[in-house]
């Protein structure tokens, strides 16, 4: 079998009649299949097809696909572009649900309009899965019967319909996986402000003038937890009401207060076992942020 597997060979691969528009095809032929999964191998073979397909999996599997593997252990949208390497193993024996298949032809320039970068089919780099809920698989599978209503009607303008379909069927899977990156988005912002507030006590408190603090900008933060430092300001903003400089600044001051008043350092140690090369910097920055120096602070307040 060629590297690359045609509707034909998909067809004699799966002990089934090929079509006969397949059989003399003339030119540029637009090729349309939608059938219950009853054709579904344990282990189908890992290369690319000269198709696209949309599979209603239901029945545990894996999907390996470029060089990752994803196991489908609910109902799920499996949508497969050509250009991408990919292979179905069923873990189970029973394997229920829908698939169509269609080649390029058969998309019409209005269908795929707008979807080339948010949907699977044609943008690889997306993944190709989408979990459903009972509510959706149910839905999804109301428009594949009625894809199986059409193709055998002899309506003269089914294929319009079937085009319709399938755009309705693309559609939820983006509005899925758009939904899914939100919940993930907004997980992903939730715990970005704790590990902050946790890299930020994990330096406190200074227990030597020998001991600086290694870390004391956004942007160092930022690079620690290897997101934008942008991205980290708005998170921290979002979930504090203040900036990611006034949590850092706010810590620093408290933690000067405290060694100011409770050790014999003098204040040029003090201002550079918090970061502060200079005491000059040190004094600057205490007094902007507390309206008195460093020394007043330690000797008259």
């Amino acid at each position: 079998m060629s590297s690359v597997e045609t509707l034909g060979e998909y067809y004699k691969r799966t002990n089934q009649i090929v079509p006969s528009d397949l059989l003399n095809p003339k030119g540029n032929y637009s090729h349309f299949n939608v059938q219950p999964r009853h054709y579904c191998n344990k282990v189908t073979p890992y290369n690319r097809r000269d198709h696209y397909k949309i599979c209603l999996n239901i029945g545990a599997g894996r999907l390996r696909f470029a060089d990752k593997t994803i196991e489908i252990d609910q109902p799920a949208l499996v949508l497969s572009n050509p250009s991408v390497l990919y292979s179905w193993e069923s873990i189970v024996e029973e394997q229920k649900g829908y698939l169509c298949l269609f080649n390029d032809s058969f998309i019409s320039a209005e269908l795929k309009k707008g979807f080339e970068l948010t949907c699977p089919l044609f943008n690889p780099l997306l993944s190709p899965v989408c979990f459903l809920n009972q509510e959706q698989t149910a839905l999804v599978s109301g428009y594949y019967q009625q894809m199986i209503d059409e193709l055998k009607s002899d309506y003269e303008y089914k294929f319009d319909v079937i085009r319709s379909l399938l755009k309705l069927i693309i559609h939820q899977g983006i509005k899925i996986q758009s939904e899914y990156n939100e919940i993930a988005q907004k997980d992903a912002s939730d715990r970005i402000t704790p590990m902050f507030m946790e890299l930020l006590e994990r330096q406190f408190p200074v227990d030597s003038p020998g001991n600086p603090l290694k870390i004391k900008s956004a942007s160092e933060f930022a690079s620690q937890l290897n997101i934008h430092v942008n991205h980290l300001n708005y998170v921290v903003k979002s979930h504090t009401g203040k900036t990611t400089t006034q949590m850092i600044s706010n810590r620093i001051v408290d933690e000067a207060k405290t060694l100011l008043k409770n050790t014999d350092w003098d204040v040029a140690e003090i201002g550079y076992c918090l970061g502060f090369d200079y005491p000059a910097h040190f004094n600057n920055y205490f007094k902007k942020h507390t309206g008195i120096t460093p020394s007043i602070f330690k000797y008259n307040s």
